[in-house]
């Protein structure tokens, strides 16, 4: 098997990729007629539609095509090999994406233009990517390096959108429907997934039904069980769109996922818990969009969203040989309006402007139950219960095109309130608020290469997690510091787009100079530096720091059916106020990926993944128990996924990690998946009522 081990042999590789397909080039292109298909549809850049060519943004998409064919275990698994983002897990259960080096509350997760991001989302990586259904995603638009002025406040790192499914319209009277059964080996999962589809002329109705069986992670050799690490979900979502008339859309939609038992294995393996699980873990979303479409320059397009969203999360937690066990409980509720108007004032010209606010409010509440005299005390939570947090912001983004010029502008306003109600730590009301904004210019080289450079400032408002969490984190207890600053970054990049019929290629460099960092310090609770045996730690604006790096993505036609996709991304962090490595920072990774159509039946894809070693670690790194001091080793894997249709009938079989690699990715609390075998059954029926 190949195996990459070094960063000079990464950069081997890549320069053996680039030099052959600059000799191929010329002969190559003039011989077939097939057109790669650049032509995907993105929204996540100006916040309308368009050609994935023309967005001047660092953008990576997971299509839905590429869901379907790996049938991935969850959604954190399927944006593995995604190009410029990175996956931690801290249990089977979680999942949370690094983009250029930053994570958790620091990168924005939307879902259909809505924040999943609310006032309670920590420091660090969370799990609450994973509580998204793979089976109800069109695909994944991850910008990386900006978001902000799009979407507010944490897009810091970036911003991952997923866009669900929507039912079609304008059919007449069409009933489809799909159901799917997958099984990994060694019982690590079995699902099953039924979707049923309605379109008629003016409106589309459709629903989305999911359980799943986790078990035990077993991972690579050397390693075997990872136990507890098993749980189970399941999900359903109700969408509708109906055309009223020609200029009038309305979407309803309404999602569900639970996930219970849910256990972090990192806990219970190396800091001494008999069980630290989530369960259950609920997330609900419903949310009404109406779109109106005009032919006045001035308002093209209105989008009016009201939505509402409720996450509710049960932590119980017991130590070894402790007579005593805790259950934390927290509910957010979140509403939400966004209104966003598309302008056309002149020929070349796009206006975007918009209002959003979002409304929090939180319950907290923990019990704890003395188990040698049967008692129970009820504490406060994580957070100060009944605690409020109102979210306003005003923007407006444009895009001109000049010649071979095309110039982006824009900027946005952020407004927020905190209503802390804590008995002990002071009831403070804090009104943060923040400034961003972002200019780009691209100029066409020629036909197929365009040069790109942007400069965006990007911010995160200090949350209710940050002012107010009082309990247990990762490697000690927090206490709550009200007197915290917005984070502010600025982000430089430059890049080159290559844009050929037969090859998508691009490669961006990149700096982001981070000021008013959000950190952990050693702090004192009650006079002491331990808490419970655990270290005390507090928040405070400590930190400036940088990230910089580069980010390579080509993909290639190499025969008419052959296809090849190839990514690198290289992320270097330090903190510049303490003078060490920043947290977390990504070694090197990437993906070499050939897909090959064997005939309009049969498909045969190869992956292969791989990340450097990463040694470079700083002081939180090396207090974090799942970090080994020495660092985390480079791992490679190989993956190999085929399809196989005939009529209604779609099977779909796959191994992963076919040499049993024993892997963890960085920062991960659980180790890879080892030698497994999956195979997925799918049915579909499309037919017509008439």
């Amino acid at each position: 098997m190949l195996k990459i081990n070094s960063l000079k042999e990464i950069f081997y590789v890549y320069f053996f990729i680039i030099v052959f397909s600059i000799l191929t080039f010329e002969n190559y292109f003039a011989q077939s007629e097939i057109n790669f298909t650049t032509k995907e549809v993105v929204i996540s850049s100006s916040l309308y539609a368009e050609n994935f060519d023309s967005v001047n943004q660092s953008i990576s998409i997971l299509s839905k095509n590429t869901i379907n064919f790996n049938n991935p275990t969850n959604l954190a698994s399927a944006l593995i090999g995604t190009s410029g983002i990175f996956m931690q897990q801290s249990n089977h259960g979680a999942g949370s994406p690094f983009v250029r080096g930053l994570t958790g509350n620091q990168t924005l997760i939307l879902v259909d233009g809505i924040r999943l991001n609310n006032s309670t989302f920590r420091y660090g990586p969370n799990q609450y990517l994973n509580t998204i259904n793979l089976a109800e995603i069109e695909r994944v638009e991850i910008l990386r390096g900006s978001g902000s002025v799009q979407f507010g406040s944490d897009a810091i790192g970036g911003a991952v959108h997923i866009i669900t499914k929507s039912p079609k319209i304008g059919l007449k009277n069409n009933l489809s429907s799909e159901i799917q059964l997958k099984c990994l080996s060694d019982n690590m999962e079995k699902s099953a997934n039924a979707f049923i589809e309605y379109s008629s002329v003016n409106s589309g109705y459709s629903a989305n039904f999911s359980v799943k069986n986790y078990g035990d992670v077993i991972a690579g050799k050397g390693i075997g069980k990872e136990s507890p690490s098993s749980y189970n979900e399941y999900s359903f979502n109700l969408k509708n769109t109906h055309l009223i008339n020609e200029k009038i859309l309305l979407t309803y939609n309404y999602q569900y996922l639970q996930q219970n038992d849910v256990d972090r294995f990192d806990q219970v393996d190396e800091r001494g818990y008999e069980y630290y699980k989530f369960d259950p873990q609920i997330r609900q979303l419903a949310y009404i969009k109406n779109e109106i479409f005009s032919e006045n320059d001035f308002y093209k397009n209105i989008s009016l969203t009201f939505s509402c969203q409720k996450s509710s999360e049960v932590r119980k937690i017991k130590k070894l040989n402790e007579l005593k066990s805790t259950y934390e409980k927290d509910v957010i509720d979140t509403w939400g309006v966004n209104l966003l108007v598309l302008s056309q004032p002149i020929r070349n010209m796009k206006i975007n402007s918009g209002i959003e606010y979002y409304y929090d409010f939180v319950n907290s509440f923990a019990k704890v139950n003395n188990l040698e005299n049967n008692t129970v005390a009820t504490k406060r939570g994580l957070y100060s219960d009944k605690s409020k947090f109102h979210n306003f912001s005003i923007f407006s983004l444009a895009n001109y095109e000049l010649n071979q010029f095309e110039f982006g502008v824009g900027g946005r306003f952020n407004l927020a309130k905190l209503d802390i109600n804590d008995e002990e730590f002071g009831k403070p009301k804090i009104n943060p608020n923040a400034i961003t904004g972002y200019f780009s210019v691209a100029y066409k080289l020629n036909k197929i290469l365009k040069i790109i450079s942007k400069v965006n400032s990007a911010y995160r408002i200090p949350n209710i997690n940050d002012v107010s969490t009082f309990g247990l984190f990762d490697f000690g207890i927090e206490v709550p510091n009200n007197k915290l600053a917005p984070e502010k970054s600025t982000n430089y990049e430059i890049g080159l787009k290559l844009l050929h019929p037969k090859i998508y290629s691009s490669i961006f460099l990149f700096r982001n100079n981070l000021t008013d960092l959000i950190e952990r310090i050693k702090s004192t609770y009650n006079e002491s530096e331990f808490n419970n045996g655990e270290n005390v730690y507090t928040k405070v604006n400590y930190g400036e720091a940088y990230i910089q790096g580069f980010e390579f993505d080509m993909q290639f036609i190499l025969l008419e059916n052959l296809f090849l996709t190839n990514n690198l991304t290289y992320t270097y962090g330090q903190n510049t106020t303490l003078n060490e490595p920043m947290r977390r920072i990504p070694p090197i990774y990437g993906a070499f990926i050939i897909s090959y159509h064997l005939s309009n039946n049969i498909e045969l894809k190869v992956d292969y993944l791989f990340a450097g070693k990463q040694k470079r670690l700083s002081s939180g790194d090396l207090d974090d128990h799942r970090i080994d001091k020495s660092g985390t080793p480079n791992w490679n894997i190989l993956n190999f996924y085929s399809q196989y249709s005939y009529a209604f009938l779609n099977i779909g079989i796959g191994v992963n990690n076919i040499f049993n690699e024993a892997y963890r990715t960085h920062g991960s609390g659980i180790d890879g998946i080892g030698r497994s075998y999956q195979i997925i059954c799918k049915v579909l029926i499309n037919k017509s009522t008439n």
